[in-house]
């Protein structure tokens, strides 16, 4: 027997185990009407989100959860004033100046879901920008040095702790998510369910699966901060998209 043989014995040996928390090993058929989940998650809303935030602490996220959107609201403009102090305080010596120092990189503001927003985040001096394009060196030099990120989501899901965003041309740059050293993505409890299986099944029940595939430039799948590894194995945030994320879910249901 060949090493590679001994190695896909002993795989198959152990998936064998009854004790394992995985499908069947003898599961029926997946058909449109029967599909066999990866992960599986009961209960009402408010414990979808605090376990949508566990699995996001874990992964190096943050969340906080409001019971309204007026608390959503100042949640969202707490959690940004706190990262400019911060920002703030950790300066040292000269900075660059950039003009976007107190801009804010976000879809647009009837995209975020939450009314007043703009207004508040305004009063602060704090400016948003929603861009409609970046394929122009000018349209990009206005957002290359924007800290700060605010989106909603397409979707978020409890059992991973992951953000579905589905990035059109109009209003939802992905730019938003990715670009920014601190993202905010807000998250209404209509949005949240118990796994990406549970999204997928409502999408196909409303006959929306395909529309939402083709309609949209850009689907990401967001679970934490941006992370990266050398080949030792440590690792680093922040490399290729934002260092800190924070979600704020809250309760948009009447």
């Amino acid at each position: 027997m060949s090493s590679r043989d001994a190695i896909l014995n002993r795989i198959r040996g152990a998936l064998a185990q009854d004790t394992l928390p995985f499908p069947s090993r003898t599961p029926s058929p997946l058909d449109g009407k029967s599909r066999s989940p990866v992960t599986t998650l009961v209960g009402d809303q408010n414990a979808l989100a605090i376990r949508f935030g566990k699995e996001l602490e874990k992964l190096s996220g943050s969340y906080e959860i409001g019971s309204s959107l007026t608390a959503a609201r100042l949640m969202c403009i707490s959690r940004i004033r706190s990262w400019i102090e911060e920002d703030e305080k950790r300066q040292k010596g000269l900075m660059l100046e950039t003009g976007q120092k107190n801009h804010i990189l976000c879809w647009k503001p009837e995209a975020l879901g939450i009314d007043g927003l703009l207004e508040a985040l305004e009063v602060l001096d704090l400016v948003l920008v929603s861009p409609e394009e970046l394929r122009s060196e000018e349209s990009r030099q206005a957002v290359r040095f924007i800290r700060y990120g605010l989106t909603s989501v397409t979707a978020a899901c409890a059992s991973t702790g992951t953000m579905v965003m589905a990035s059109s041309t109009v209003g939802t740059s992905r730019s938003a998510s990715l670009l920014p050293y601190h993202h905010v993505a807000l998250i209404p409890f209509s949005r949240l369910y118990p796994s990406f299986e549970t999204w997928l099944a409502e999408m196909r029940q409303q006959g929306k699966l395909v529309q939402q595939m083709r309609q949209n430039a850009n689907i990401s799948f967001i679970s934490g901060p941006s992370k990266s590894a050398d080949i030792e194995g440590k690792l680093t945030l922040g490399v290729h998209g934002p260092r800190h994320v924070h979600a704020i879910l809250f309760d948009d249901i009447e």
